[in-house]
């Protein structure tokens, strides 16, 4: 995937008009930034469908020692069981904040992206034939996405194993 990428480029570099070349300079880190949180979004996306919080939500616990030399086993039982319920309503919470927030994150760079990529020039100036410059830069963003979607899918691969060991334990 990586050398067909690179071949699309190279042949993008060879027929881009200047402007559509400033384009994809200026596109470049934006793709790092959205290779980045889209790996962050889809990664949480998948930890919530397997119930399995990053570490700073997990470790969180709202929890304190009760004296059940005064409380009776039964109202000392009743507190733990809130303690445990708020525990995971902060987590839940936590959890759906965090996606929120790496959601709209996600979606605006996703659209920003988009915009630029639609807006790309494709009309012939100064002599450049810009149509073929649009179609190879086209082209190697798709191979470009495509790749970073690979990459993603292998960086949270882990989840999947760790849920299958989980499984097993």
């Amino acid at each position: 995937a990586q050398m067909a990428e690179f071949k699309a480029l190279e042949d993008f570099e060879q027929i881009a008009t200047p402007s559509q070349w400033n384009i994809h300079v200026l596109l470049k880190p934006k793709m790092k930034v959205w290779s980045t949180k889209n790996k962050n979004y889809r990664t949480v996306f998948k930890r919530i469908e397997y119930d399995s919080p990053p570490k700073f939500i997990s470790n969180i616990e709202f929890k304190f020692k009760i004296d059940e030399s005064i409380l009776s086993p039964d109202e000392s039982q009743a507190l733990y069981n809130q303690m445990s319920k708020m525990t995971k309503d902060f987590r839940t919470q936590a959890m759906a904040l965090y996606m929120q927030s790496l959601g709209r994150e996600h979606e605006l760079l996703t659209n920003e992206i988009k915009r630029i990529i639609d807006g790309f020039p494709n009309e012939n100036d100064d002599g450049f034939d810009a149509e073929a410059g649009c179609a190879a830069f086209k082209q190697y963003h798709e191979l470009r996405d495509k790749r970073f979607n690979l990459e993603t899918d292998q960086s949270i691969y882990f989840l999947d194993v760790q849920r299958v060991e989980d499984e097993d334990s």
